[in-house]
């Protein structure tokens, strides 16, 4: 959690609001501009806080409501003040899994409002340094995803792929499939978050939250065989005497290995 910054304004004796919000990004920026009104109307800055396990002693929350109009508003007038470069390092460091990422983001927004996009070069505060350092990691981790990411072919003619991410990547990787595979039926399942890209020729793509598969897939024929054919083919390529797990997990993450074709061909 992480109250906004007032210029101005010191903190007193009166506890501060807890604007606590469901984890989405949404709903994280409409928070946040319920938070910026208060300072706005000069009122004591609220805390913008994310879901919490239980409420602490002389805590108030109050839940704000998701509302997608309203954080598309917010979202279009920092675009407007910021740029686009600007924003999207806002995203990108939202969908970190670093610690307190989301609070720091809060603070940057406030400060942006304010002072405009230069706020996102003032690496001497921790706050923007934390936003600066989130967004490089998912960056990096969504870039990764772009090259990691395998289709396989279902029997109702669509694809799938299933990814588990530290960052929440999906909509930071949307755009790059959606434009490589534009007249396919596809999905990309972010199976730790349960959520997914789903991609539809006519209608482009959307991220579905609460997704979940049912029953077990069924592979094509054309899945099948490929799949049996590469697995004969990785076996008699293998040389077990020069087998080196270290240099393996140097080149690639152990923890991404689920997701490869080679090691879930009997899947």
């Amino acid at each position: 959690m992480h109250q906004i910054n007032q210029p101005g304004r010191h903190a007193d004796s009166v506890p501060p609001r807890f604007l606590e919000h469901d984890g989405s990004f949404p709903c994280f920026l409409c928070a946040t501009a319920e938070a910026l009104n208060e300072v706005i109307a000069g009122r004591p800055s609220p805390v913008v806080s994310g879901p919490a396990i239980a409420e602490e002693l002389f805590e108030q929350r109050e839940t704000v409501a998701r509302d997608d109009r309203r954080a598309a508003t917010l979202w279009t007038r920092l675009e407007r003040r910021a740029g686009n470069e600007a924003i999207r390092t806002l995203l990108e460091a939202f969908c970190s899994d670093l610690p307190g990422a989301n609070e720091a983001v809060a603070t940057a927004i406030a400060r942006i409002w304010v002072e405009g996009a230069c706020v996102l070069n003032d690496l001497g505060s921790p706050e923007i340094l934390a936003v600066e350092k989130a967004a490089v990691r998912t960056r990096a981790e969504a870039h990764l995803m772009t090259g990691l990411v395998r289709f396989s072919g279902l029997s109702d003619d669509s694809w799938y792929s299933s990814i588990q991410p530290d960052c929440d990547i999906l909509v930071l990787i949307a755009d790059h499939f959606a434009s490589r595979f534009p007249g396919m039926n596809w999905i990309i399942h972010d199976r730790g978050r349960h959520t997914a890209i789903i991609h539809r020729p006519e209608a482009g793509w959307k991220v579905v939250e609460g997704f979940a598969l049912e029953g077990k897939l069924a592979w094509s024929d054309d899945e099948s065989r490929l799949r049996e054919t590469w697995s004969r083919y990785f076996r008699s390529v293998a040389i077990g005497e020069r087998t080196n797990p270290r240099l393996q997990v140097s080149h690639m993450p152990k923890k991404y290995w689920g997701d490869l074709p080679e090691t879930r061909l009997k899947g």
